[in-house]
């Protein structure tokens, strides 16, 4: 045990005068541990808060709803035999006071909402039902509002305002809904009525295209009866009417998607950043180990066994794991500590600074186990040291490993453990093993292509014509010759590119993905049932000197869907809200010969701007699988009163931060003839919002324009802060991959300043040296970014479309300057390599070898 410590301490000793060289390695090893150290705390967070928290965010265990109309007598009976019931309608009407008009989220509420938790204002005593608060009071029904718009009526509380041509009085400012977190987004200003003031509007019409109610019902179960088997029966009892059901889990709306986008974009780049770490620690240690070869040759002819060797080094990939892997630790906990709350209020989630031990721990042995499999094979090497290295001419380098040996023999058993523990930890971080398996099958996969194209290159270098450029020419030789390091140099350099390559171009989708089309003008005011003549006069105030940028005109009618590929809409069971809503009557309809700039294709294919055929439609993505339709089949509509069939030509997606679209958008040629009313979004230049409206106003008097701009950048404002957050990420993996980058060239490094120093001496100059170098690591950056992109990309489009679901794409501009920046590093430090040894005079570096 005395000689075990002994080892041990001077092993500790030895390390110490060389700390500065493993800076890069420590960065690396850190920059990914603490990025899953972060991601895992975080996502902890917010699995406990659902978990815990799950009833109160819902506003009850349970949640049925649907678009066309509220529950019959029947159904409810069915609900309230499970427990309590609260009904909840959301729709969107348009606000009104004297001065201004504003676009409202109408949340009406029944008798017993809240079930859970509690609707939060200053001026609604505590205990008071919000029933009653918001009962009549002279004939005037009561409100709550957002704070922001009371401010943009011009109202103070006790006001009196209208909502859907109906007066209203204003008794208090919203603070909080209980359920807020699952509504998801909602467009407009959040306002609450009872369910009796809803029905007392005169004007129930949304005032957008594509939005209606929502009708909603919260479930608080008896004692004792388990959620999902009472939500099942439901399914059955009323799924086939119509009725969806969710969870809070279910409801907690698209940005928790987003989110959880963000959070497997963060555990690639965890991983990716570990592997990269890994990288670090293989070029570090063979560099240091091969320059240590004389001293263990030294150790091993005084008698030290090949087990003291292994533990000498050992303790130092300890010692430096532990320091990285502590470093990292201690930055994502702080880290995740810091951002909890910011991230909870982004999702609506009450997130407490906490610390959570089990993801530092998965985050702690992984960067762990990630520092000895890739010090594992240099460790290996000391083993093949001998004392007869002191007597040979080229003993700067130590021996190749002896695969043969460990692979037939026990040695393999550490690493096998190692890979085993690590694929364990990996699938605890991903949830997801086969893409672990293939994470780990291509980065074996990629060592070898690199080991290949080096050697490949090494043989065709070999073989190249006399090259009268003498620099060019010691440079491809330098490359060729035997022992050279060119295999190692490649190997790592490739490794790091890959992996950068791969966060490059998920970050490059996650976030177009996130932003989706919200780089087009967000329209600043919206209006419906406009005429030829009104929508001219707008578009004649569009101008560079006028205060609207832009005015866009839609025709819209309206329609319902009656068959669906000849079996009545009656007989047709829906799923989602979208598919219901297209069934709940009359819903806004439009044509358009070319799909809008801030719509996707989904499946299928757009027609023809002059298409003439027969009529097809083009319907939201959702609707697929909501109605159980695909290309090709035939749909039924009735449009005043006429039976229109048309065939299904795409599916497409669109963002509400693109601006404004329709469920159902139909080819040219089948709505033409009937009459039609224009719907127009105006985009205001940049700090003319007001002054358009006004110009507006004046312009055409008989509409009324709603203000929605505020409102659909909230979205885009939300989802910008993830795409900053993603590109700030992948940056930071970018910057850990040029540094490991910077570290590879430490592979072979007193080997080369003993061949600059010979090299010297033999009549070479200071700038043919360093140009040589520069030339050599130039050529070996290109043969290693050759696969590395093919590899990075195709890795990239796997993750992307197995772990993310996003459109892939490659940003070609971005790919090629960080390419062309890590090719010009590797060249330009490359020459700096062996600047120390043409700059001192040879004899006091010749005496070292």
């Amino acid at each position: 045990m005395r000689v075990i410590w002994a080892t041990v301490r001077i092993g500790l000793l030895d390390l110490r005068g060389d700390m500065r060289r493993f800076i890069l390695l420590l960065v690396c090893l850190a920059v990914g541990t603490a990025l899953i150290a972060g991601v895992n705390s975080v996502g902890a967070s917010i699995t406990q808060a659902i978990d815990r928290n799950a009833a109160e965010l819902m506003g009850g265990d349970l949640e049925l709803s649907r678009a066309d109309r509220p529950a019959t007598s029947a159904e409810l009976a069915q609900m309230l035999q499970y427990g309590q019931v609260a009904a909840v309608v959301d729709t969107n009407v348009r606000a009104q006071s004297a001065a201004q008009d504003a676009f409202v989220d109408l949340a009406a509420v029944g008798d017993g909402y809240p079930l859970l938790g509690r609707v939060v204002s200053p001026q609604l005593a505590g205990g008071t039902p919000i029933s009653e608060f918001l009962a009549p009071r002279d004939d005037l029904y009561g409100a709550l509002l957002a704070p922001v718009l009371l401010d943009q009526l011009g109202l103070s509380v006790g006001d009196s305002f209208e909502l859907g041509g109906t007066t209203f009085q204003a008794r208090g400012t919203l603070t909080k809904l209980p359920d807020g977190p699952v509504r998801g987004f909602r467009l407009g200003l959040t306002t609450v009525v009872t369910n009796e003031g809803l029905a007392s509007l005169r004007d129930r019409s949304s005032p957008l295209p594509g939005l209606g109610n929502w009708f909603r019902y919260k479930l608080l179960l008896n004692a004792g009866q388990d959620v999902e088997m009472v939500r099942a029966a439901l399914d059955d009892e009323l799924g086939a009417t119509g009725w969806s059901s969710r969870t809070a889990r279910d409801g907690l709306g698209p940005m928790v998607r987003y989110y959880d986008l963000f959070m497997r974009f963060l555990v690639i780049v965890g991983l990716g950043s570990l592997m990269i770490a890994g990288v670090s620690v293989w070029t570090s240690m063979r560099a240091y180990i091969s320059e240590r070869s004389s001293v263990i040759a030294i150790l091993r002819s005084l008698g030290a066994e090949k087990s003291r060797v292994m533990l000498h080094f050992f303790t130092q990939v300890t010692a430096l794991a532990a320091i990285g892997v502590g470093a990292g630790l201690l930055v994502g906990g702080v880290a995740a500590y810091v951002v909890l709350p910011a991230i909870g209020e982004a999702v609506g989630i009450e997130l407490a600074p906490s610390v959570h031990l089990q993801p530092l721990l998965v985050a702690g042995g992984a960067g762990f186990l990630t520092a000895f499999a890739f010090a594992y094979l240099p460790l290996q090497q000391t083993q093949a040291i001998r004392p007869v290295t002191l007597f040979q001419s080229r003993g700067l380098e130590a021996p190749p490993v002896d695969w043969r040996g460990l692979l037939l023999t026990w040695q393999i058993a550490p690493l096998l453990a190692i890979i085993g523990g690590f694929y364990w930890l990996a699938v605890l971080m991903t949830g997801d093993p086969l893409i672990v398996l293939a994470f780990g099958a291509v980065g074996v996969l990629a060592a070898f292509v690199f080991h290949q194209v080096s050697l490949f290159a090494r043989l065709s270098l070999g073989r190249v014509p006399y090259v009268p450029l003498r620099i060019v020419r010691h440079a491809l030789r330098g490359i060729a010759a035997y022992g050279s390091n060119a295999a190692a140099v490649v190997i790592s350099m490739g490794m790091a590119l890959t992996m950068l390559i791969v966060v490059l171009v998920l970050q490059g989708n996650l976030r177009q993905e996130f932003l989706g089309a919200s780089s087009f003008d967000v329209p600043t005011l919206v209006a419906s049932d406009l005429f030829p003549d009104e929508v001219e006069t707008m578009e004649a105030m569009v101008g560079v000197d006028s205060d609207i940028a832009l005015a866009v005109a839609t025709p819209m009618l309206r329609g319902a869907l009656t068959a669906i590929n000849g079996v009545a809409v009656k007989d047709v069971r829906t799923r989602g809200p979208e598919a219901t809503f297209l069934l709940s009557g009359e819903v806004p309809l439009t044509y358009r010969p070319s799909m809008p700039a801030a719509s996707k294709l989904m499946a299928g294919e757009w027609w023809a701007a002059d298409y003439s055929g027969p009529g097809k439609v083009s319907l939201h993505h959702s609707l697929r699988s909501g109605l159980g339709v695909d290309i090709g089949d035939s749909l039924t509509f009735d449009i005043f009163g006429d039976a229109v069939d048309v065939e299904i030509a795409s599916f497409r997606d669109y963002s509400w931060q693109g601006g404004i679209d329709f469920l159902a958008t139909f080819s040219p040629g089948v709505l033409d003839a009937y009459p039609m009313t224009l719907f127009s979004a105006v985009t205001a230049q940049p700090g003319a919002e007001e002054a358009a409206e006004r110009a507006l106003a004046t312009a055409v008097p008989d509409i009324n324009f709603i203000a929605v701009g505020d409102t659909l950048k909230q979205i885009t404002t939300a989802l910008g802060q993830l795409s900053f957050a993603a590109a700030m990420v992948g940056g930071l993996a970018v910057g850990n991959g040029l540094l490991v980058l910077i570290g590879s060239l430490a592979t072979g490094r007193r080997q080369r300043e003993a061949d600059a120093v010979i090299t010297k001496v033999l009549g070479a100059t200071r700038i043919e040296l360093l140009a040589t170098a520069s030339m050599q690591y130039l050529v070996l950056a290109i043969i290693a970014s050759i696969p590395a992109v093919a590899l990075g990309i195709g890795l990239g489009w796997l993750i992307g479309l197995a772990l993310l679901d996003v459109e892939f794409t490659v940003q070609l501009d971005a790919l090629g300057i960080v390419l062309g920046c890590a090719i010009a590093i590797t060249a330009l430090l490359g020459a700096l390599t062996i600047l120390r040894a043409t700059s001192r005079r040879p004899a006091l570096l010749l005496r070292d070898l």
